[in-house]
Order: structure tokens, then C-alpha cells, then sequence
């Protein structure tokens, strides 16, 4: 029994009986007439027939008990129901070919290059190992690696020469900064230690200290410049090195003192090469975020690698 006919608004809320039988060819046809205006013009471009296209248009109309085009001697013109289903059918299409892509990405294997900027501690703690999980998991996928400080990740990430990139704040980050993989406090490093092993330092002792420090503008060295100021301090920066291992080479053989986070420090082993002295008054954390581009749409092998970081990071 046919279902009684409906105003042009209520007939564009699917219940069960239309949505089930409907058929995306014939909307794809709709689409294709009121987009040339014109019946013969609409079947020349999908290479059917004009009675076809007719019979198609008709078995929709009768479908949804509403006409959708005024015809004219010069073509069809939309009804005011014709305007209201062609919006709708677009997104419907528009959904079932979003539906079909991400199905068949989801079967297929991600492949493809996957560029991860990692921070220096990371790259030697899990470089190797992101680099045998993807390869054993994912072969069609490639990695590239590269390394540097959080300032250039950043840069790197809003070219989208990165896919993924770990950055640092020292401030509490927003939800929309990143993802928060770890957080750690600073601490101040070198030979020989300041007063008892892992002593606090007060900020303001830093004064007193000569200082290993990268040079502006690194995020860590901002930071600490900051807090000097608000507490009326001039830092005593005897050296600047942005590379770790430079740092590392020079408190190893002068007396002076670099600040890293005391989770990298124990990860390299440093805090037994070293005295380490955690920086209060106030305490300084420093959080490691994994940021992803906006530059392009994140690919299924991006993520894939992502998450892989994700854990091997949350595992350390």
C-alpha cells in the first residue's frame, strides 16, 4: 500500500522503509540532470540513454511521492522538494564514497613515507626500536627521521615536512597543544656537586653557577631567562652549546653546569657520570608532547607510526 504524501520537509527525514530501499545510482542520476539541467545532456555525460534517464528519474519520483523537476521546452528546472533532495543526495553520496575509501584503506596494508622529527634523548633511546616494530609490522611502510629541537619541530610540522614530531613546553600545555607523552623536572648537572648528592638548587643559586645553556631561541633557555627576570636574577651563562653532546663534553672537563630534564638525564645514564641537582623555588617541569600536522590529512601509515611512539615512549 502506498504511504500517503508528505510535505516537502517531513519527506527528507529517512525512516526505515525509504532508506532501505534506496538506491545510490538512481541518485547519482538525479545529480547528474539537475546539475546539467537537461535530461539529454545529463545521459550523454554518463553515457546512458535519454528514456533511461527518464525511467531512472521517474522510479525516484515515484519513490519518494514528490516531483522533483518542472520540465520546460529548454531543459528541467528543480522543484522546491528538487532543491531540498539534491542537498541531501550530494551528502549521501558524498558519505557512501567516504564509507568506500576508508573501507578498502582499512584492508589494504598502510604504505607509503611517514617522516617523524624525534628530540635528541628520543632519537637514541627509540629510533631503532620504532624503526624494527614498523618494518616488522608495516614493510610497505618507510620511515624517515629526522632530529633537532622542539622550535624547528615546530617549523618542520606547520610546512608539513613532518608527519609527527615531539615538542616540549614548559608550561602546562592546552588539550589542543598535543598529545602528553611525559613530563619531567629540571634539574642542573655537572662536576663537582653542589653541596649532598641530588641536593636541590634554588633558582636563585644559578646566579652563582656557571652555566652550559643552549642559545636563544630554544625554549628551555626562554624559559629559564623568564624566571630570571621575575626573580631579579642574572644568569651567569659562561657557554652556549644547543647539542647535548657538546654540553655533556664540556661539564665533563670544566667546572660548570648544564640544566636538562632528570628523566633524560637518567636515561643516558648521566646522572651517574654527573651530580644532579633538581632546580626548586620554583620547580620547573618540562613536558614532552607528540604533535601531528595540519598541513595535510594524516594518512593511515602516519597514525599507525604514531602509535607505535606512543608506546614506545609511555614503555621507557
Amino acid at each position: 500500500m502506498p504511504h500517503p504524501p508528505m510535505p516537502y520537509g517531513e519527506w527528507l527525514i529517512y525512516d526505515r522503509r525509504m532508506t532501505e530501499a534506496l538506491d545510490l545510482p538512481l541518485l547519482r542520476l538525479f545529480v547528474a540532470v539537475a546539475e546539467h539541467g537537461n535530461i539529454s545532456h545529463a545521459a550523454a555525460a554518463r553515457g546512458l540513454s535519454q528514456p533511461s534517464v527518464s525511467r531512472g528519474l521517474g522510479a525516484l519520483e515515484r519513490q519518494l511521492e514528490v516531483p522533483l523537476f518542472h520540465r520546460t521546452g529548454r531543459g528541467v528546472v528543480l522543484t522546491q522538494a528538487g532543491e531540498l533532495a539534491l542537498v541531501r543526495a550530494r551528502a549521501i553520496l558524498g558519505q557512501s564514497e567516504d564509507f568506500v575509501r576508508d573501507i578498502r584503506a582499512l584492508a589494504r596494508a598502510p604504505h607509503g613515507t611517514v617522516t617523524v622529527a624525534l628530540l635528541t634523548a628520543y632519537m637514541r633511546t627509540v629510533a631503532a626500536d620504532l624503526f624494527d616494530e614498523v618494518r616488522e609490522r608495516f614493510p610497505g611502510v618507510t620511515l624517515r627521521m629526522l632530529e633537532s629541537f622542539s622550535a624547528q619541530h615546530e617549523d618542520w610540522l606547520a610546512s608539513g615536512r613532518v608527519d609527527i614530531a615531539l615538542v616540549t613546553a614548559y608550561r602546562q600545555p592546552r588539550l589542543e597543544e598535543g598529545e602528553l607523552l611525559g613530563v619531567s623536572e629540571l634539574a642542573l648537572l655537572g662536576n663537582p656537586g653542589l653541596g649532598k648528592a641530588q641536593a636541590p638548587v634554588r633558582f636563585r643559586e644559578l646566579a652563582e653557577v656557571p652555566l652550559v645553556l643552549p642559545a636563544v631561541p630554544n625554549g628551555l633557555r626562554l624559559r629559564l631567562e623568564e624566571v630570571a627576570r621575575r626573580q631579579s636574577v642574572r644568569l651567569n651563562v659562561v657557554f652556549e652549546a644547543d647539542s647535548m653532546e657538546a654540553q655533556a663534553a664540556l661539564i665533563s672537563r670544566q667546572r660548570c653546569y648544564a640544566v636538562w630534564s632528570a628523566s633524560s638525564a637518567r636515561r643516558e645514564a648521566h646522572d651517574q657520570r654527573f651530580h644532579m641537582h633538581p632546580i626548586v623555588q620554583p620547580r620547573m617541569p618540562r613536558y614532552v608532547l607528540m604533535r601531528t600536522t595540519t598541513h595535510h590529512p594524516l594518512e593511515r601509515a602516519a597514525r599507525e607510526v604514531a602509535q607505535i611512539l606512543r608506546r614506545l615512549i609511555a614503555n621507557l
